[in-house]
């Protein structure tokens, strides 16, 4: 039995020895390292359980100690009770000698319960030892872990340029995104990138959402970098619609008349005459 744990505890101190000597990095024995990769994210929570076995296996060694302790003591009272009881065999007192009998019975009974615990206590350490061996993870199990790469410069996604950035914020306006494309607009304007265009675009997401005095400030933007742009009629329009959802009729004709006069056939010009009758 005692052979039976010894070979067990070595087969402990072996798996120990084994993991220290492949994975003794540095930052891997803090108790909260930081900047791992995934491999060495799984080495810790193997290191992390086997510190917690270690413990339990800790606990049950003294368990151990402490009932074999009793085993030896009580195989000690039995050993000088029997050298009693062989020295009673020459008397003739029967009932001292049933009492013995009785004290050594009782003896072996509790001899055998420890006996038995310390068993328990074996195959538990036992079956610990072949729990962490099945979590040791090795060094060849560890090339074949599909490992996420940190993204270097050359597998992040170029950054969009400022016409492809314009682009995307179109085709949100389009899409009546009008939240995401407003501020890759705002963007764009700060930056001077055809801010004429980009004003614009900001007029007609503060038009759609009723920020009328918002739209005409954006407009007026636009026209002052440049006033010949394709969206002139609907600048105009909803310029003028703006001033009169506020209420100001004086600057609604100005600039509705403005886009009779200029594009007469466009439609926009048919809406504008709708304000204006």
């Amino acid at each position: 039995m005692m052979r039976y744990f010894l070979i067990i505890l070595a087969l402990f101190f072996t798996l120990e020895a084994r993991e220290v000597s492949s994975f003794g990095a540095g930052s891997l024995d803090s108790d909260n390292p930081y900047g791992l990769s995934e491999s060495e994210k799984i080495i810790f929570e193997n290191k992390k359980q086997i510190r917690v076995q270690n413990r339990q296996i800790s606990d049950l060694t003294e368990k151990l100690d402490g009932m074999r302790s009793v085993v030896e003591s009580m195989s000690s009272k039995i050993g000088k009770t029997g050298q009693k009881l062989n020295e009673l065999n020459t008397q003739t007192n029967n009932d001292d000698l049933e009492d013995f009998r009785a004290d050594i019975e009782e003896l072996k009974r509790v001899q055998s319960e420890n006996y038995e615990k310390i068993n328990a206590v074996l195959k538990k350490l036992s079956s610990m030892i072949d729990e962490i061996d099945g979590s040791y993870v090795t060094k060849d199990e560890l090339k074949s872990l599909s490992v996420k790469k940190k993204p270097t410069n050359q597998n992040r996604p170029a950054k969009l340029s400022s016409g492809d950035k314009l682009k995307k914020a179109v085709a949100l306006y389009r899409k009546k995104y009008y939240t995401k494309a407003f501020p890759i607009f705002v963007e764009l304007a700060e930056r001077s990138y055809k801010p004429a265009t980009t004003n614009y675009y900001l007029g007609e997401i503060s038009y759609y959402k009723k920020r009328y005095s918002d739209a005409i400030v954006y407009y007026k933007k636009s026209v002052g970098y440049y006033d010949k742009a394709s969206f002139m009629p609907t600048l105009l329009l909803h310029t003028g619609i703006s001033f009169h959802k506020l209420d100001d009729d004086e600057n609604k004709e100005k600039f509705l008349q403005a886009l009779l006069s200029s594009y007469p056939n466009s439609n926009e010009a048919k809406i504008a005459e709708k304000y204006l009758n």
